[in-house]
């Protein structure tokens, strides 16, 4: 019986467990080779650990910087007649290479905003005598429930008018139409619960208190600027009004890390196709002509070299941590996405393309293709009329003879 991707509306609700672990293992491989120096020996946390970016961080912080880690994720696990989401699997394949490098690799399947993942968290550092030198805040979630008060719902909307504009039908390789009603001021407020800075700076707020946090200690939330071409469904819209939230705790929190001699920030990243951007509307077409014209330019990068470029430059460089020149407290690595060249010629494509010229402008195979990897599937090593055992561990699967270009 086969075992196939099932996509609905540039969502993947499957994965391939074998297929998944390859991807690991591929940027593992892809870290080593790009080694991170100044960090050996301390410990991070990452919050939102088990894809995109920040599965990307905690590999590059575990494989690259020789960071012990800890993970918050919430998932799907696998039972033994059930698959898991991708993102367990990463997770399983993650933990199982970083403790093969002895490195301690903990992780809790939980929602990040109960108080149960914070305790759970802090009790773990204690156990092990260790703090918190960095922590990750890439959280993407839907929902959040505050216990006694409401359930917030993330609604990805744009504020001031409706949008109407095309998209990429990832599985299909077509255009699509797209219309989406602009937001109410209760689903304004309520994505800014969610995936604004109160979450960020509730768990940065109970460590500190826990005395969890080193000297030094830093912190950087994921976030996103983007184009003229993103502004309508993103910088303009309800998702724009959630991250210019995330802003204002950078700074909040900045002040008051002061008595640890701590520092927060943002980190702007360029886009790129994960599970969380490719359900954002009209945001699949746009990262599919930007990443082939970036590669035609020479001016490509992966997530991974995304997130071990901001700790290499950033980071772990004080005084680059806060960029004085816009007076925020950011720190860029979407310079390869806004360069002048690679957007006249993303305007051009987009500009052009229709239902009659989309194969001939833009590669949707191979952009299809790069979906559906970071869900275990359409790697060609791997027999898919062949359905898989859910819990197959990674232990089983041995990749070393496979080249790192393969591999990535």
């Amino acid at each position: 019986m086969s075992y196939r991707p099932r996509v609905k509306n540039n969502a993947c609700t499957n994965a391939h467990p074998v297929g998944c672990y390859y991807n690991v293992y591929g940027q593992m491989l892809n870290a080593i080779d790009k080694p991170i120096k100044s960090s050996e020996g301390k410990t991070a946390l990452v919050i939102g650990s088990s894809s995109g970016a920040g599965l990307a961080t905690r590999i590059a912080l575990t494989f690259a910087a020789g960071m012990d880690t800890i993970g918050v994720y919430c998932e799907r696990a696998a039972q033994p007649h059930k698959y898991g989401s991708a993102g367990w699997y990463n997770n399983q394949a993650f933990e199982y290479h970083a403790r093969r490098a002895n490195k301690m690799a903990l992780s809790t399947n939980q929602d990040a905003f109960k108080k149960n993942a914070k305790d759970w968290v802090i009790q773990k550092l204690q156990q092990s005598g260790k703090k918190i030198d960095v922590l990750v805040y890439s959280l993407s979630a839907t929902k959040r429930n505050v216990k006694g008060v409401a359930e917030y719902r993330s609604a990805i909307k744009p504020i001031e008018q409706d949008f109407q504009g095309k998209d990429l039908d990832v599985f299909a390789g077509q255009l699509q139409s797209v219309e989406v009603e602009k937001a109410s001021e209760e689903e304004i407020d309520n994505t800014v619960k969610v995936m604004g800075g109160e979450g960020w700076q509730e768990w940065v707020s109970r460590l500190m208190d826990a005395g969890v946090l080193a000297e030094n200690f830093k912190t950087v939330a994921y976030s996103y600027s983007g184009t003229e071409h993103t502004q309508a469904m993103y910088g303009q819209g309800t998702l724009g009004d959630a991250k210019s939230h995330l802003h204002e705790t950078a700074i909040e929190l900045d002040y008051a890390l002061e008595e640890i001699n701590g520092h927060a920030g943002i980190g702007l990243l360029q886009a790129a196709i994960t599970p969380s951007s490719a359900v954002i509307p009209s945001m699949s077409l746009y990262i599919s002509v930007l990443q082939q014209q970036q590669k035609l330019a020479g001016k490509s990068e992966s997530m991974l070299e995304q997130v071990s470029r901001l700790f290499k430059d950033g980071v772990f460089k004080d005084e680059l941590f806060t960029d004085h020149t816009e007076g925020e407290h950011y720190l860029r690595v979407d310079n390869l996405e806004r360069d002048s060249e690679v957007q006249l010629a993303v305007s051009d494509v987009l500009s052009r393309l229709d239902g009659s010229n989309l194969n001939e402008l833009l590669n949707t195979d191979k952009f299809k293709t790069e979906f559906l990897q970071q869900f275990g599937f359409a790697h060609d090593f791997i027999n898919y009329e062949q359905k898989p055992d859910p819990l197959t561990p990674p232990a089983i699967h041995d990749f070393s003879h496979m080249s790192m270009q393969q591999a990535g």
